[in-house]
């Protein structure tokens, strides 16, 4: 018995057939480009999101250094720390006089006393330590 060859049908030329490595191609292309794309944009905002936060950070740091700033500026508007400043300086209140050391050229220490009104201290220790 003999064996029946199917007969091969002829191939026709189709545009569909001749197109589907281009189309593959360009689909293969375009997912390429988005997807560059979106990593860019993923990086891009990475590092804005990096920036802001240390951005964030300086923002509170320099906050804590405005409070610690503005409480020694109230601490230095007091009448006790305006005081304190004088006397550091040499300056006397009314009613009050400067005693100082002073040690001369021979290394000696005499007491300096400057009562600015005669005050009763100054006057007791003009009294007992001043000059002889």
């Amino acid at each position: 018995m003999m064996r029946r060859v199917p007969r091969r049908r002829p191939q026709r030329w189709s545009l569909s057939r001749s197109l589907r490595p281009l189309v593959a191609v360009a689909v293969l292309a375009a997912g390429l480009l988005f997807s560059g794309a979106y990593v860019g944009v993923a990086v891009r905002q990475s590092a804005i999101d990096s920036e802001s936060r240390a951005l964030q950070r300086d923002i509170e740091r320099e906050t804590a250094r405005n409070a610690q700033l503005q409480a020694e500026i109230a601490q230095r508007k007091t009448e006790q720390h305006v005081i304190d400043k004088a006397r550091e300086l040499g300056y006397v209140r009314s009613g009050e006089g400067l005693i100082a050391i002073d040690f001369g050229p021979s290394g000696e220490p005499a007491l300096r006393i400057n009562p600015t009104d005669g005050g009763r201290l100054a006057g007791w220790i003009a009294l007992f330590f001043g000059p002889r």
